[in-house]
């Protein structure tokens, strides 16, 4: 048993070494896999900058950064090339390159694990869905972050299909246990489906009552301009700091007061579960799909409030300034998953999926 386990290779599909939710979950996963035994590589579809410390016993290979209207087939050559040489008894995919792999009729050569990462009924345009459904029907197996993300995609994928949640990485900091600082923070895209206008409408409400507080948001995307001058707009914007992305963001927020997430729809945001792990008190709205949902319990380890609803939204905020005691519980509580989904046991979940 011990000599075939070495001997099973497992290729990962990585869109870059440089940052993003699904990158850090793949970059945890092969870690685990190569220190239990198996033969890793990655193929990485984008040299953009590497923030990622990845195992040496990882062997990388990068696709082509081809442009215009032929890229995609050199790519795909490449990928068909590099699948070959690799020989792996499976490739695993976390949201990413799936057209590649129709279009190389790669999907009928590999086992592929494929995993949705987002609110698939939002996220993707109408034909963009008709592929991932393909994908998914041809994959050897598919992972879901939720049980609502599952139900999505109906009854004909229920045998191959299995619900995992994401993990938390061991290197984020311990659980802060001091006097919190006035500082509210944010960690996402600055994108739309963040839904920050509703956050800004929502703090105008918060600083209100609590003008000493300040709302740092990290992170970057096409949306800063706008939200810079709609904070100018509420004449709120000297109580609000952009403060750009920054590798390992937890160690700046692990002594904040609250932890905020405004989404619209979300897979499941591994800056929430990171917060929870470091022990903030985290308020984050109920959205599809139920990636939130799934580790919070209201007022328990955190606080749900409906999307898109700013009032309700800050009533949240404040009702934790107001009651540091229950802040304090609530950060306690969620600090918990930490060991619940402790990437040695979120893996074993993924091993299973090979060997079941």
């Amino acid at each position: 048993m011990g000599i075939h386990r070495l001997m099973k290779k497992i290729t990962f599909l990585i869109g870059s070494l440089g940052g993003g939710g699904a990158e850090r979950v793949t970059v945890a996963l092969a870690d685990y896999f190569c220190e239990s035994g198996y033969e890793v590589f990655f193929i990485v579809f984008s040299k953009v900058n590497n923030n990622y410390e990845i195992n040496p016993k990882i062997k990388v290979d990068y696709l082509p950064e081809n442009t215009g209207k032929s890229a995609i087939f050199l790519r795909i050559k490449e990928l068909k090339r590099i699948l070959k040489n690799q020989e792996p008894d499976y490739v695993i995919s976390l949201g990413l390159g799936y057209q590649y792999l129709i279009l190389g009729n790669l999907l009928n050569k590999y086992k592929f694990i494929l995993s949705e990462r987002n609110a698939p009924q939002f996220f993707y345009n109408w034909y963009e869905k008709i592929y991932v459904k393909y994908s998914y029907k041809k994959a050897y197996r598919v992972v879901f972050q939720t049980e609502d993300a599952k139900q999505y995609f109906g009854k004909n994928l229920e045998k191959k299909s299995k619900v995992i949640a994401n993990p938390i990485t061991s290197s984020i900091p311990n659980p802060y246990d001091g006097v919190r600082e006035k500082r509210i923070v944010a960690v996402n895209r600055l994108s739309q489906q963040k839904n920050l206008l509703m956050l800004l409408r929502a703090m105008k409400r918060v600083f209100d009552i609590f003008p000493e507080y300040i709302l740092e948001i990290y992170g970057k995307g096409e949306q800063q301009e706008e939200l810079e001058k709609y904070a100018k707009e509420l004449k709120i914007f000297d109580n609000v700091k952009f403060m750009g992305q920054k590798a390992n963001v937890q160690k700046y927020i692990v002594n904040a007061g609250v932890f905020v997430s405004s989404s619209d729809y979300e897979g499941m945001s591994n800056s929430m579960l990171e917060a929870m792990a470091i022990g903030l008190p985290v308020v984050c709205t109920d959205c599809p799909i139920g990636g939130a949902r799934m580790v919070i319990k209201n007022n328990i380890n955190g606080i749900l409030t409906p999307v898109g609803d700013d009032k309700k939204f800050a009533d949240a905020i404040i009702d934790l300034l107001s009651n540091p005691k229950k802040a304090d519980k609530l950060g306690k509580n969620a600090s918990l998953l930490r060991e619940k989904l402790s990437v040695e046991i979120i893996a074993k979940k993924w091993e299973k999926l090979l060997k079941d």
